[in-house]
């Protein structure tokens, strides 16, 4: 059972999380929204007209014609209003009301607008501007992929549906689309396993567990403080129940046999009855939590790369290329698709050789290696236990590897499925199982997020946060990175730059240098510009003067916006929690103080009143955020 008694309605502008273990629906759910898929019970009812965007987590995107020529085609939609536009001018009927009808529909999907639009989402999403005319049929499937993605961007969908949408980005482009979905004014589903992706691009939560839906207003860290206040206060109430259930089973223990207190034990059985049973969600787990043993300490140096060549035919990818990476580091490498990441922790992990040049790993520096394609380091005509027990040398009693394959939920006769019908997910738990039975001092990982759920990511992320060795790693798991990283190399081009410091002490000096070459470029502008003019120099400062004055006062103004706006959807947050829990209480007031009961009452439309209040001026900033903008 997938999914059982679910009910969901999705209203205008609501930007939504769609997250849960793996299995669990979500892209059953997608399609079942999409008509591809018919419920066994239940109904599904789609405003009518409605225009939905659908990207899917793997597909080739087929398409005879260039990138640009894709974005600019418009949709199904587009393309019959354009025939239709032709053909009433054909006829001479551009004066027609219809002609009009379809000229106000053409302008309200942007057709307008559509190029400038394009080009920059796709600048945004990596591709150079000699690619914008390149046929999507030449492009390799992550390239496609990312092609569909722009598209879906770029035209006026009234709902999109997005599946993993990263999954084929690099930490870029991952960046861009946080901020660019963060603004977004249209209505998505998203489904992610990026905890900080999903806090800062969505409003609502839909989390599907256990055949079970949950819709949660805010965003994910809103629905785990949700979460975490619904237990508690249903732990409370077990303990009040079951403090009630003892009270009970005591009394008719100790008066069942008296025949003057039948009527009595009869009717606290009867309450024994009645009594609701709490039961408190148990969470499952992909991945329990885990900790690499204590390992043989390594030299300083682990490993040193110097005047390194490396090319794939003619294209040069390195040359002279020295680096080094020293014990305790956990770095990151970072750069856009094809600027050689993948190439150098290959080369790094010693599964790929220079063409030239000089690899040394440093002193008792045991490697480890977790590749994005995963069947290089699986073999799969062997069973789970055999590929586990393939990576140590030294024996293992069959208890002691099962009880690790537990770990990462390997069950039962799990344990004997052969490796090649294993999912992505279940190879990349059996990868880390591997690296756990015979850890290692230096990991190499690539991509090792992809393909597990929320609580999977979670789980690897704290146990290589305790982890005392040396990393090296590529990911766009922005949650990932930023709770792992203490450095972070950029690979451009046969280049590399080092950052000592975290993903966010990368991020601002980026932004820093970004802004320096902005500034250069309207110093030069400015200075070009002095010559053409004529006004007096004293009149022009003092606009300049004025101007800038203006602007400083709109960003004072919306810094102002963004604390004002924070505090009320904290306030909103605290509102809501409250709100549910005095529900709660309500829904089931047999027997409880009557004062309280009407205290409660009058609380909650207390607090409904505050949060209609807070609807109406959260509207009213946003509004002069925008007129600030503009």
């Amino acid at each position: 059972m997938l999914l059982e008694d679910v009910s969901l309605s999705i209203f205008p502008g609501e930007r939504i999380g769609l997250t849960g273990p793996n299995g669990a629906g979500k892209s059953t759910l997608f399609q079942i929204i999409l008509g591809q898929m018919e419920p066994t019970e239940g109904s599904v009812n789609i405003q009518k007209g409605l225009n939905i965007g659908y990207m899917a987590q793997e597909a080739k995107y087929a398409s005879d014609r260039t990138v640009m020529e894709e974005m600019t085609s418009g949709d199904e939609e587009i393309r019959r209003l354009m025939e239709e536009k032709h053909k009433l001018e054909d006829e001479h009927k551009a004066d027609s009301p219809r002609y009009g009808d379809i000229m106000e529909q053409l302008e309200h999907k942007g057709i307008y607008e559509l190029e400038h639009k394009a080009e920059k989402i796709l600048t945004g999403l990596g591709f150079k501007e000699e690619e914008f005319h390149k046929p999507i049929a030449h492009l390799s499937g992550g390239w496609q992929m990312r092609t569909q993605l722009a598209k879906m961007l770029t035209y006026k969908y009234d709902l999109i549906l997005l599946d993993e949408p990263t999954n084929y980005l690099d930490l870029e482009a991952t960046i861009w689309l946080k901020g660019y979905l963060a603004s977004y004014d249209g209505t998505f589903i998203i489904i992610s396993h990026d905890k900080v992706f999903l806090n800062d691009v969505t409003n609502y939560t839909l989390v599907l567990d256990d055949s079970r839906m949950t819709k949660v207003k805010g965003n994910y860290e809103a629905y785990e403080e949700a979460k975490e206040i619904r237990n508690r206060s249903l732990e409370k109430q077990q303990k009040v129940v079951e403090a009630k259930r003892e009270q009970l089973e005591r009394f008719t223990e100790r008066f069942h046999a008296q025949p003057n207190r039948a009527s009595a034990v009869r009717n606290k059985r009867k309450m024994l009855d009645r009594l609701e049973v709490i039961r408190i969600p148990q969470e499952k787990h992909s991945i329990r939590d885990f900790e690499f043993p204590a390992t043989v300490e390594s030299g300083y140096t682990v490993l040193s790369m110097n005047k390194i060549d490396k090319a794939y035919g003619e294209k040069q990818i390195y040359k002279g290329l020295d680096f080094e990476i020293t014990k305790g580091q956990k770095l990151c490498l970072v750069g856009h698709n094809g600027a050689g990441k993948s190439t150098l922790l290959k080369m790094i992990a010693g599964v790929l050789s220079p063409d030239a040049g000089v690899r040394k790993l440093g002193h008792q520096v045991n490697l480890g290696y977790f590749s994005q394609t995963r069947l290089d380091v699986l073999n799969p005509t062997r069973t789970v236990f055999e590929e586990l027990m393939s990576a140590t040398e030294r024996s293992v009693p069959q208890a002691q590897a099962r009880t690790l394959l537990g770990v990462f939920n390997f069950k039962g006769d799990d344990v004997f499925k052969p490796v090649r019908v294993l999912s992505g997910g279940e190879k990349s738990r059996l990868i880390l199982a591997k690296l756990l039975i015979n850890p290692p001092n230096f990991i190499c990982l690539d991509e090792p997020t992809t393909h597990l759920d929320i609580d999977g990511v979670e789980a690897l992320t704290s146990c290589f946060q305790k982890y005392e060795g040396t990393l090296c790693f590529i990911s766009h798991d922005l949650f990932f990175v930023k709770n792992i990283a203490n450095h972070i190399v950029e690979v451009t081009p046969g280049e590399l730059k080092n950052y000592h410091g975290s993903l966010d002490y990368y991020l601002e000096k980026k932004a820093g240098i970004e802004a320096q070459k902005a500034g250069q470029k309207t110093k030069a502008v400015g200075a070009s510009d002095n010559k053409k003019q004529t006004q007096p120099e004293a009149i022009k400062n003092q606009q300049l003067k004025q101007a800038h004055e203006r602007h400083n006062e709109a960003l004072k103004r919306l810094e102002e916006i963004k604390k004002e706006s924070r505090a009320l959807e904290a306030e909103s947050k605290q509102l809501e929690t409250e709100s549910y829990v005095k529900s709660r209480f309500l829904s089931d007031a047999f027997g409880r103080d009557p004062g309280m009961i009407k205290e409660y009452g009058i609380r909650l439309k207390e607090i409904q009143k505050r949060m209609r209040d807070i609807m109406v001026t959260l509207d009213q900033l946003q509004e002069e955020k925008i007129q600030i903008s503009r």
